[in-house]
């Protein structure tokens, strides 16, 4: 984990329990997950190791969500996931994928939680924003980390008062750089440059997740 990142979930650490102590109402909870996580590409102009796009392939991931309440609707929570996967190079309509690298995506969030519901379900949406560390398994690459965010949505089923199942899908979206066409030789050539637009690369994946509260 990157300095950067270690020094954001510390703060949210320490400011966190202080709004759950003054609200005083809601529970922690504590939540293991197992997730599958969809998608995510890396264009070959962002890369100096090859020229080509490149695919994340679909795989398992695992996490865990720490929450604090701050209303009996609302919590803050944590969020730290890790998928293990492999950058793939994708040949098209009836080819087979191939393998390039490994490659590991972790993401490590700060977000909120709202909750409706009685009894014992209570859907749900979260949004979230923190950090995610790219990292290639290739010879001279070093891993990346990046500002990122999330949004999604689930049901939490309680069996007792203090053991539950979560299931949540949420999408993920990581910035990359910056592209300025205007600068890219995409656009200029020996008569001038004909474009004058610049956009955000981003590397997007989905998850499917399910997990077993642990609430006090």
């Amino acid at each position: 984990m990157s300095r950067r990142t270690s020094n954001l979930l510390w703060l949210a650490l320490l400011f966190v329990p202080a709004a759950s102590s003054a609200a005083g109402v809601g529970r922690f909870e504590l939540t293991p997950t197992a997730s599958y996580n969809f998608g995510g590409s890396i264009e070959g102009d962002r890369t100096e190791f090859f020229d080509f796009d490149l695919e994340a392939a679909d795989s398992e991931a695992f996490g865990i969500t720490f929450g604090f309440p701050v209303a009996s609707w609302a919590q803050i929570e944590l969020l730290a996931s890790r998928q293990s996967t492999e950058l793939e190079f994708d040949s098209g309509l009836f080819g087979n994928d191939f393998g390039v690298a490994d490659f590991d995506v972790s993401y490590y969030h700060v977000g909120g939680l709202f909750s409706w519901g009685s009894g014992q379900i209570f859907p749900f949406v979260v949004a979230s924003a923190g950090m995610t560390e790219l990292d290639p398994q290739i010879s001279g690459a070093s891993s990346e980390t990046r500002f990122s965010m999330s949004f999604g949505g689930g049901v939490k089923i309680f069996f007792t008062d203090h053991v539950g199942l979560r299931l949540e899908g949420r999408g993920f979206w990581t910035m990359l750089d910056d592209y300025d066409t205007y600068d890219d030789d995409y656009c200029c050539s020996g008569y001038g440059c004909y474009c004058d637009y610049g956009y955000d690369s981003g590397f997007t994946q989905m998850q499917a997740s399910a997990g077993v509260i642990l609430a006090w």
